[in-house]
């Protein structure tokens, strides 16, 4: 395991000087609780993911790369649209949470911040929660450039937190979740502000055809819409230190709070860009 995040421990900040401990274990309960956790993310946010996918035309017999796929939800709904003559590819740096390969699904165990995509090999290439995670973030949606066919199409979807962070939070899971944003900002490079960077970092790399979209919804407590994201932070508080938080703050009773069905919240802008890379 490398020290690049991979989505599926998004929201698992490092251990002071254990740099393996984001990484889910092999614990039969860690791996069914982020298994979960996966599933409740397909369901929040796979109808944005397909509408893009669809607006940028994937047809059968493309050739398709889902980076960080995490639970392959996304990389299986691919197929389903390229058909028998199609292919795709589905890299993550922990392959656990998805099924093996079958069809026209090619399930690769990639380090995407240190081994490359490819080169001119795909239609479409597709990262959904990945970049953002990396410090590595511009070199490898350099690769994903490379990696793409002349013609062919990029599409990225991550989150910035600017106007979560401008409402009013309930404490004390404001604390929460910007303590634990924070510790991952410091010791593996995490960016909230990696979502509204994306429409200019697609033209800054020449692509044609930018273009984007940014969506909010409503975060209530105890369903889907919270817990891709409670879950995780509960999930941390497993491996963290107390001193982590400030003096007399219980964590548990934050994540409780998010669970009770009056919690409602704005969640933070997913935004997805898409550009295409010129012919040759």
């Amino acid at each position: 395991m490398s020290t690049a995040m991979c989505r599926t421990a998004s929201w698992l900040p490092r251990v002071p000087d254990s740099p393996e401990s984001y990484r889910i274990n092999d614990a039969p309960d860690q791996v069914r609780r982020e298994q979960d956790r996966l599933r409740m993310l397909s369901r929040v946010a796979d109808g944005r993911t397909r509408r893009a996918l669809v607006e940028v035309g994937i047809a059968p017999g493309w050739h398709c790369c889902d980076v960080g796929s995490g639970a392959g939800v996304v990389a299986a709904w691919m197929a389903e649209q390229v058909g028998p003559t199609g292919r795709v590819v589905s890299l993550d740096v922990d392959t656990r949470f998805q099924p093996p390969s079958s069809g026209v699904v090619e399930v690769r165990n990639v380090d995407i911040a240190t081994e490359p995509i490819g080169e001119s090999e795909f239609d479409l290439v597709h990262a959904r929660a990945v970049l953002q995670h990396l410090a590595q973030r511009e070199a490898v949606l350099d690769a994903m450039v490379t990696a793409t066919k002349p013609g062919g199409w990029i599409v990225v979807s991550d989150v910035d937190w600017i106007q979560y962070d401008a409402q009013p939070v309930p404490e004390p899971f404001a604390t929460l979740s910007r303590t634990l944003r924070d510790l991952s900002s410091r010791q593996h490079g995490y960016d909230g502000m990696w979502g509204r960077m994306l429409i200019n970092a697609f033209a800054s790399r020449g692509l044609n055809e930018v273009n984007g979209r940014g969506e909010v919804w409503t975060m209530h407590g105890g369903t889907d819409s919270a817990e891709w994201y409670v879950a995780a932070l509960e999930r941390a508080l497993d491996v963290l230190p107390a001193d982590v938080f400030p003096s007399g703050f219980d964590p548990r009773a934050a994540i409780a709070q998010a669970r009770e069905p009056s919690f409602a919240i704005l969640s933070p802008i997913s935004v997805t860009a898409w550009g295409r890379k010129p012919d040759r």
